[in-house]
């Protein structure tokens, strides 16, 4: 017998020294409880907040969706203007609404509400 023949010996048997000499425990039926009231609360709040979160998506992309809207029916009242004189000012305004609306739907996505 080689070493490694012996070495797998020592080892199979120690193996099964070990599995005779375990006994199962089951953990205290208080820890068990306890841990089944908190999954039942953590389920419980998922619930009740699902519908925020919902409409923390659905609000942005409602108010996006009214502006835009809002933009393309009144283009044709615009377009005179910004066909005229006033390009100057439409031009960094629309700019500015822009960049702020970036802004905003930025910390909505990103706020510490959104993270629970």
């Amino acid at each position: 017998m080689s070493n490694n023949d012996n070495n797998d010996i020592q080892f199979d048997s120690l193996i099964k020294q070990m599995a005779q000499d375990h006994q199962p425990q089951l953990p205290d039926p208080g820890i068990i409880w306890w841990r089944a009231q908190i999954l039942k609360k953590q389920a419980d709040k998922e619930r009740i907040e699902r519908p925020l979160v919902f409409m923390r998506l659905a609000a942005p992309t409602v108010c996006v969706i009214v502006v835009l809207g809002f933009l393309f029916a009144s283009w044709k009242q615009a377009e005179p203007a910004a066909n005229g004189a006033h390009v100057s000012f439409l031009t960094p305004l629309l700019v500015i609404s822009a960049l702020a609306c970036a802004l905003l739907l930025g910390l909505l996505a990103w706020s510490p509400a959104s993270k629970t």
